[in-house]
């Protein structure tokens, strides 16, 4: 499980004439199998322009983005996604749209509603399986929004600020949670957020770019044991440390 990803001099513009319109500036990083890695840095740093490219929505201007070393190519079930809004089929019960993905890979109904269920005990939400996504708290609809994304059992979990628009306890519980699902199925996840906290809290390693074009400003990798406690000195000297790097 798992898959490495190397992105080499990648540059990304959006517009050719237009140098405000460069998102990404020779960005040269390499994430190992089963790493946990977030991305940090001030908005308009390319932070998810990275995400999209990994996950095949967009292509480089220049360089490459290598998946256990092949091109990225287009999004395939190899990469599951998850945003900052949990975006559900609002008429699909929660199982429903765990089923979504492997229902189009043609994987047949009954080991499809078996993984489904596999998930849905995964994420805590039995019970749950026959609400609808307005039945649902923010916190359990991305729970949802998780399993969907494990469904396919892909190799890779990008994540988008996924835990952004919740309330600070809710996020709070997901991190937990989410720590704890990667624990269980080992995958390659990267995890793009605006919370220093959060990434030092979670991550492998912590990313930091700087923004307009993006680049790479700085690595820092976090040995300290988990659970973490974000109150000790180590942990916030680190804090200090990324701050710095990001302002």
């Amino acid at each position: 499980m798992g898959k490495a990803i190397a992105i080499e001099h990648v540059t990304k513009r959006f517009n050719d004439e237009d140098e405000r319109a460069l998102a990404l500036k020779d960005v040269t990083l390499h994430i190992a199998a089963n790493e946990f890695v977030s991305i940090v840095g001030r908005s308009g740093c390319g932070k998810t322009t990275l995400l999209n490219m990994i996950a095949g929505f967009l292509q480089p201007s220049s360089g490459q983005v290598l998946i256990g070393g092949e091109p990225a190519g287009s999004p395939g079930p190899d990469r599951g996604m998850v945003f900052q809004h949990a975006a559900l089929f609002p008429w699909l019960t929660a199982i429903q749209n765990i089923e979504f993905g492997p229902r189009n890979q043609g994987v047949p109904r009954k080991q499809r509603r078996a993984q489904a269920q596999d998930l849905i005990e995964l994420v805590r939400l039995g019970g749950f399986e026959r609400k609808y996504p307005r039945e649902l708290s923010g916190g359990m609809q991305q729970r949802v929004a998780i399993a969907r994304a494990l469904a396919n059992d892909p190799d890779i979990l990008l994540m988008d600020e996924p835990f952004g628009a919740l309330d600070e306890l809710t996020r709070s519980e997901m991190q937990l949670e989410l720590l704890r699902i990667w624990e269980a199925r080992k995958k390659t996840v990267i995890f793009v957020t605006h919370s220093i906290m959060e990434a030092l809290y979670l991550s492998d390693r912590v990313v930091v770019f700087s923004p307009h074009p993006g680049r790479l400003r700085a690595e820092i990798t976090v040995t300290l044991p988990r659970p973490r406690q974000r109150s000790s000195h180590e942990f916030m000297a680190l804090y200090e440390e990324i701050h710095r790097a990001i302002f």
